[in-house]
């Protein structure tokens, strides 16, 4: 089952994201700011982090990074309601695999999460699999565009 990190200093936010992501099959933990998110991913290793770009303290930028540092495969998926292009161009060049825009749209949300879990399946997995995800994040990023 998919581990997923939810990051998000508003706690109704991390509270509905965290009830989506367990009904739609994907074991999510919840923090509340970076050094949080950086002590959970320690342990439980999270194939995906959902990170807030606004927080208190450590911000998502700076949390992005560090979580970097533990792990390159980690899929980060940045979110915000107040990031501008610039800020969106910075978190990807970072590594993050994408930037969603609050108020959350959680059928792109499932979709792009789909179309990396088959990504990374596929990376271990047949040449089906792979043209799968191949459809799935060709789907995914032509809404987002």
């Amino acid at each position: 089952m998919t581990r997923i990190l939810v990051v998000d200093d508003e706690e109704a936010i991390r509270e509905v994201l965290v009830e989506f992501l367990a009904r739609h099959g994907y074991t999510a933990e919840a923090a509340g700011d970076g050094p949080a998110a950086l002590a959970l991913a320690r342990g439980l290793k999270p194939q995906v982090v959902l990170l807030d770009v606004a927080m208190p303290g450590m911000d998502g930028i700076e949390t992005l990074q560090r979580l970097r540092e533990l792990s390159s495969e980690m899929v980060i998926i940045m979110i915000s309601g107040h990031a501008d292009d610039r800020m969106a161009l910075r978190a990807l060049d970072l590594g993050a695999y994408d930037f969603i825009q609050k108020p959350l749209d959680f059928e792109y949300l499932e979709r792009t999460l789909l179309a990396k879990m088959v990504t990374l399946e596929a990376d271990q997995g047949s040449d089906s699999t792979r043209e799968a995800a191949h459809a799935a994040t060709g789907s995914a990023r032509r809404r987002r565009g």
